[in-house]
């Protein structure tokens, strides 16, 4: 049993399954919308729980942007998948199509054949509850049908292999958002809240005896740097004490005035 990776939030798997953490991280680093811890963990889990290879094609994952900028996803399977898996079921039988235009509207019915059953399942679907008009629906709609059929059909006659299984593409609307499908198939969209900002409660204003505390200690730092020159300084321009200064644009103009002439004082000293 392989262990969980803390830092992709993947389920453990089976060694039967082999759709490992590095095979599921690796599937996931294709995707252009990177997909929240929280989506992640919900396609391994669909994944790994059927056995299903993203790389084959045999689940995979859609997403696209909501009007709030998330990426939201869906979780697909290919339809060859239920063929597939119902080969591997001793029961199966075979299955057969067939089309049928009622009233002008074309349908598909699929019929499974098992052999512990006297009669076979059958799925019937219709071409105006599933087609878009568009991509494959437009220009080749029996095989896009039957494809629904089929995979419809396979689901109602070996339900324990099937059942929870995400849904085929083709058998969900493409009106439908990334929720609504997940809704259909029995799942539902765990979106990761968004990070609520921390916000520091507002500074208290300081009061004149802090500010002019701080003033001073400004001014002491400077004349601690050179006591000659910040002294001269203040005899030439008749300062008789720092403390006297109030106003805070004073206090600046004093300030950056002393501060370039000792900076002035220093580098003329070194460069001596």
């Amino acid at each position: 049993m392989e262990q969980q990776n803390s830092n992709t939030a993947v389920a453990t798997v089976t060694d039967q399954s082999q759709i490992t953490a590095k095979l599921l991280n690796d599937y996931f680093a294709t995707l252009t919308d990177k997909l929240t811890d929280v989506q992640r963990n919900q396609f391994a889990a669909v994944a790994q729980a059927f056995g299903l290879n993203p790389f084959k094609r045999e689940i995979y994952a859609t997403t696209y942007r909501n009007k709030d900028g998330q990426t939201v996803m869906s979780i697909v399977t290919g339809y060859e998948v239920y063929l597939k898996r119902a080969e591997m079921n001793p029961n199966y039988d075979g299955f057969e199509t067939e089309f049928h235009v009622v009233d002008k509207q074309m349908n598909c019915t699929c019929k499974v054949y098992r052999k512990d059953r006297r009669m076979p399942i059958t799925s019937t679907v219709w071409m105006a509850e599933y087609s878009t008009g568009r991509s494959l629906w437009a220009t080749k709609p029996r095989m896009m049908l039957e494809k629904v059929a089929i995979a419809t059909a396979f689901r109602r006659a070996f339900p324990t292999d099937f059942g929870g299984m995400p849904y085929t593409n083709d058998e969900l609307p493409e009106h439908m958002t990334g929720a609504d499908k997940l809704e259909q198939q029995g799942y539902t969209e765990v979106q990761q809240a968004a990070p609520v900002a921390q916000v520091e409660p507002p500074k208290a204003a300081k009061t004149q005896d802090e500010k002019d505390a701080n003033w001073l200690a400004m001014c002491d730092e400077l004349r601690a740097r050179n006591p000659e020159v910040f002294d001269n300084y203040m005899k030439q321009h008749n300062v008789p004490d720092v403390a006297e200064i109030k106003g805070s644009k004073d206090r600046q103009k004093l300030y950056t005035e002393l501060k370039s002439t000792i900076d002035f004082a220093e580098k003329e000293a070194n460069n001596g």
